[in-house]
């Protein structure tokens, strides 16, 4: 980011040495320190901050992708595609519920007769 080599930082420090002192060059560090990490974790939280806002707007202007998703859905499908796809998914969701209820309900008693013992 910065292009300072090891020259500029030695003449930093010789400068902040003469202007500052050795009896208060330690202290000055350590609050410069404190000022670099609060710097870099309030870029941090700015980032993260503009990258959900970048995820909330991509989310906005395709509302559907998730449908799209769940669904099995592709680019390019007509409305009638798209209702018959939708159609089909439902019906295979119904054919294979009973199935799964079925199931439920007979660990359903099991579960009961441990209960009444």
């Amino acid at each position: 980011m910065f292009d300072i080599g090891a020259m500029e930082i030695f003449l930093v420090a010789v400068v902040a040495l003469v202007v500052v002192g050795p009896k208060e060059l330690p202290r000055l560090l350590k609050t410069v320190g404190g000022l670099v990490r609060r710097m870099r974790e309030l870029a941090a939280e700015f980032k993260d901050g503009v990258e959900q806002l970048a995820a909330e707007a991509e989310e906005q202007t395709d509302p559907f992708a998730e449908l799209r998703k769940k669904e099995g859905l592709r680019p390019g499908m007509s409305a009638e595609e798209i209702t018959n796809h939708i159609m089909r998914n439902r019906e295979r969701e119904a054919a294979e519920k009973p199935e799964g209820k079925e199931k439920n309900d007979s660990a359903q008693p099991e579960s009961d007769k441990g209960d009444a013992s």
